[in-house]
């Protein structure tokens, strides 16, 4: 856990390292304070019996874009102290989310990128840009890819990535629902028109469960196939849809090889220059968040909208739903565990107003829904509002 924290504080000194030398490159470097006071009706995400509290948010953010000929350098961190006085074990705690991305033009026709994402937080969400933690437990979890782009033509681009991810919790009585995954694949793009793109992807994936009982293992191996097409529509609205096949291997000698289609798209609208509405969704087999099962078959939607109502007043908006199914054919105990149905649900909108160009203020709210039929999952809905103070110190 040492190592881990670690990654948060080396990006934040890395960050601070670069501050004089970002600072002659017209002020890239900008550092952020929020204060927020809230309500939450629902800490524990409990069906019954549901415990509410006041929450204080003290959070600093750490932005850097630093632009150069060839390279670029992005970070956004933002560590923060949580303060609820109705959590009866713990009711402070130190959370943390990460992002860093670099990308370096090697050759006029050869880029190289990196992007990586890391969280650590403590109470369970539901779905967030494809984070998933069910459990009541310190936790982190951090995703990084590599892409190496390469174009074989000017019509033509071949992209090289692989990813590794890993979700690991605090307490020992978790540890068997920690995994990491690694994952590589090729994928071929061809433009056909200016407003037309095609491509072909490949890819494996290794999923490891390392520290759960060998006969308890939800380890597999996954390979993808698949087409896709992105379009420009219009100025005004962009699509792309993949799908193909995915065919995956468990560990376990007592599961099948599952093979199903898999597919995602996303449709992006501008209908005014101040509003971008993007809807995005998906289908696979993937890791399963309940420990009962090898796997799961998970649909998600989404919808995403930010628009100006003025120069001073934007309103950020977001709603996701997930649908899991989970077949009794991949669990690790028939008798109980058979075909089950788990739906959740999320919606956050913000309002932020700018009072002067160094301060705002921001008015959140987001709602979280659970709906599961299997053993031992509990339903619950949870509410939570915060007013916040925003400042931009440099």
């Amino acid at each position: 856990m040492k190592t881990l924290q670690g990654i948060s504080v080396a990006a934040l000194l890395a960050a601070f390292a670069m501050t004089g030398f970002a600072q002659t490159q017209s002020q890239p470097f900008h550092l952020y304070n929020r204060l927020r006071v809230g309500y939450d009706d629902n800490i524990y995400s409990e069906e019954d019996d549901k415990q509410k509290s006041f929450r204080l948010v003290e959070e600093i953010e750490v932005k850097l874009n630093l632009a150069l000929e060839r390279l670029y350098v992005g970070i956004d961190y933002r560590p923060s102290l949580l303060w609820e006085p109705e959590r009866e074990s713990d009711e402070t705690d130190f959370l943390h989310d990460l992002t860093a991305s670099l990308s370096y033009n090697l050759t006029p026709q050869l880029t190289f990128s990196f992007k990586d994402t890391l969280r650590a937080s403590q109470l369970p969400e539901l779905e967030s840009d494809g984070y998933r933690v069910r459990a009541d437990d310190d936790n982190y979890n951090n995703s990084a890819v590599a892409t190496l782009a390469y174009n074989v033509l000017p019509q033509t681009r071949i992209d090289l990535s692989g990813r590794y991810s890993f979700l690991e919790y605090n307490e020992d009585e978790r540890e068997a629902d920690n995994y990491w995954q690694a994952a590589g694949g090729a994928s071929l793009r061809q433009q056909l028109a200016s407003y037309t793109t095609v491509f072909a992807d490949f890819r494996y994936q290794a999923l490891r469960y390392p520290d759960a009982k060998s006969e308890l293992k939800r380890d597999a191996d996954s390979f993808y196939g698949g087409v896709g097409l992105e379009q420009t529509l219009s100025d005004k609205l962009v699509a792309m849809i993949r799908g193909g096949v995915q065919h995956r291997e468990y560990d376990l000698d007592r599961f099948d090889d599952n093979t199903k289609p898999y597919v995602d798209g996303s449709f992006t609208i501008m209908p005014t220059p101040d509003t971008r509405l993007t809807l995005s969704g998906g289908y696979s087999v993937s890791e399963s968040d309940v420990g009962a099962y090898a796997s799961e078959n998970r649909g998600t939607l989404a919808l995403n909208l930010a628009h100006d109502f003025t120069d001073k007043l934007t309103l950020y908006a977001n709603g996701s739903v997930a649908f899991s199914k989970f077949e009794g054919d991949y669990s690790f105990n028939e008798a109980e565990y058979g075909d089950d149905d788990e739906t959740s649900y999320l919606a956050s909108a913000r309002l932020s107003y700018r009072i002067h160009r160094i301060n705002w203020l921001e008015l959140g709210y987001t709602f979280t829904k659970m709906d599961s039929d299997v053993l031992g999952q509990a339903d619950y809905d949870r509410n939570r509002v915060d007013l916040g103070w925003k400042i931009q110190l440099f």
